[in-house]
């Protein structure tokens, strides 16, 4: 008699190489709502956004009242860059940062 030789079959089971990054999708996905209820609560926005009642008109009002405190003031313009080159730094303090605008070759200081 002869015998066919029989394949032993492996318990080894296939892995799929992309299945940890389903896994990394879902955790952004989480992370990023999660970031935005915390945007929601920490400028206490919860009265504009869940607020059924409110009419569009008056969530406009809302929004434009925020828009005019979060607004910059213009302030003194200079002509000339005053001179600093015999000052030594001591007793300043800093009022904010300077950026310069590259197309009118302006600068502008943002005080903080």
């Amino acid at each position: 008699m002869v015998r066919k030789k029989q394949r032993r079959r492996s318990n080894r089971v296939e892995e799929d190489p992309m299945a940890g990054t389903a896994n990394l999708v879902d955790a952004m996905l989480v992370i990023a709502v999660g970031f935005l209820v915390f945007v929601i609560i920490s400028w206490n926005m919860q009265a504009i956004v869940f607020n059924e009642d409110m009419t569009p008109e008056q969530k406009q009002q809302v929004m434009q009242s925020i828009k005019s405190v979060s607004e910059v003031n213009q302030g003194q313009q200079l002509n000339e860059t005053p001179d600093t080159s015999n000052s030594s730094g001591q007793g300043y303090t800093e009022m904010g940062k300077v950026y310069k605008d590259p197309s009118t070759g302006k600068l502008i200081m943002v005080e903080g």
